[in-house]
């Protein structure tokens, strides 16, 4: 996981973009800790599907 400032985004989109396409998110650093993450599209459609599942899982386990 690598961590950096807003403007060394701004300045090295490119490599930061791809360094999320390899599987290495980025942490970007704001004000007011309102830090965001990016990751690549692949990895972030998995972290959806396993919180549907676990959403699905938890509606299960509740009926019963």
């Amino acid at each position: 996981m690598i961590a950096t400032k807003q403007m060394d985004i701004r300045a090295n989109i490119k490599k930061y973009f791809d360094m999320a396409f390899e599987g290495e998110p980025v942490i970007v650093s704001r004000k007011e800790n309102k830090n965001v993450v990016i990751i690549s599209e692949a990895e972030y459609n998995e972290l959806a599907k396993a919180k549907r599942n676990a959403e699905y899982l938890a509606k299960l386990d509740k009926s019963f």
